[in-house]
């Protein structure tokens, strides 16, 4: 069975945690507690974006990120790229059978479909922009990176606007 790879969602989180303290200096440290993923794979998806120039990033002990520029005008696509995502779905391989019409034809098929599916998957993430996942982020009314790291984040009566 593959494993399912995650890094948009995972390069979303990040994004949005950055618009979330936008202004402020904030550590992979504080990153990796909120994602709740290993230290690695938030360095790893923290590097793509940097490199993609969505986030600017200083090293060392007192190393921070922030967003390079405004949530409003970083799109999701551009995260969907900048972290090398896997197409949406993914076609198997297989021997053709030479006497199942099936298998002759439905590899082509999932290819196009597959294209038609990715085109509009782009088109859509490309008019969503950041600042929308932030806006729900700020929702939430209690959040905090420390109640995140110590488990106390939740969804108790009364944490929730509206």
């Amino acid at each position: 069975m593959s494993r399912i790879n995650n890094k948009f969602s995972v390069g979303v989180h990040i994004m949005t945690a950055l618009g979330d303290h936008h202004g402020e200096q904030v550590t992979s440290a504080h990153l990796t507690a909120s994602v709740r993923a290993h230290e690695s794979q938030v360095r790893s998806v923290l590097s793509k974006l940097v490199k993609a120039g969505l986030v600017m990033a200083s090293r060392g002990r007192h190393g921070f990120s922030s967003l390079s520029r405004p949530a409003n005008r970083i799109s999701l696509l551009e995260i969907y790229r900048a972290v090398e995502a896997p197409p949406i779905f993914s076609i198997h391989e297989y021997p053709r059978e030479k006497t199942c019409r099936t298998s002759c034809t439905h590899k082509e098929a999932m290819i196009e479909l597959l294209a038609d599916t990715q085109r509009a998957f782009e088109a859509r993430l490309g008019q969503r922009m950041l600042s929308g996942m932030v806006a729900k982020a700020r929702r939430y009314r209690y959040f905090s990176i420390e109640n995140v790291r110590t488990g106390r984040a939740g969804s108790r009566a009364g944490d929730r606007d509206g």
